[in-house]
């Protein structure tokens, strides 16, 4: 699985032990608070950048995101994608035609149609785009579009772009939580 990984240099850790070492239990506060700003900021880097490539709410885009953060146990963080594929129903401008169903899906490409499909509300309330599979009436299924990590992987430079936003970000949320951390000590 791709995922935005970010290393810090050892050089830059011991500038921070350096600055910190009179504080007790800084720099693991500070490395956390940097990295789950870093972790946030990517997440919300890369809905906007997919959002500009397939036409789909942010909040469905966030559910082919996963974030993992980091804890004082692990100072690690992730940001990563899975298999959530939302369906064609999700993406706006979809609608009932006689052929079919319209759809669009990324904002460069037209409309596409799926043919003797139907929009139907299901007694849980669950609205979707369905197709028949043969002539008989069962079994019917759900189109999908893609999923958020294929779109975010096969757009060229989407993932290097927020790879290297994030390291940048990295770099000045740990320079602000030691500022956070050095104002903190002077009060006590």
């Amino acid at each position: 699985m791709l995922a935005v990984q970010i290393k810090l240099d050892e050089k830059s850790i011991a500038e921070a032990q350096h600055i910190l070492r009179g504080i007790p239990k800084a720099m693991p506060r500070v490395l956390r608070r940097a990295i789950n700003r870093c972790v946030d900021t990517a997440a919300t880097d890369l809905k906007r950048k997919t959002s500009e490539q397939i036409s789909l709410k942010k909040g469905e885009i966030a559910k082919g995101i996963s974030k993992r953060k980091a804890s004082f146990v692990n100072l690690t963080g992730s940001v990563a994608g899975n298999a959530y594929r939302p369906g064609l129903a999700k993406f706006p401008g979809t609608r009932q035609t006689h052929k079919g169903v319209k759809y669009r899906i990324s904002r460069a490409e037209g409309r596409k149609i799926l043919e003797q499909g139907f929009l139907a509300t299901m007694p849980s309330g669950h609205r979707g785009a369905f197709v028949r599979r043969s002539q008989s009436r069962l079994p019917i299924i759900e189109a999908h579009g893609p999923s958020i990590w294929y779109v975010i992987t096969n757009t060229p430079g989407l993932l290097a772009a927020a790879t290297k936003r994030a390291g940048d970000q990295l770099r000045k949320n740990i320079n602000d939580q030691i500022g956070v951390e050095l104002r903190r000590w002077r009060k006590k």
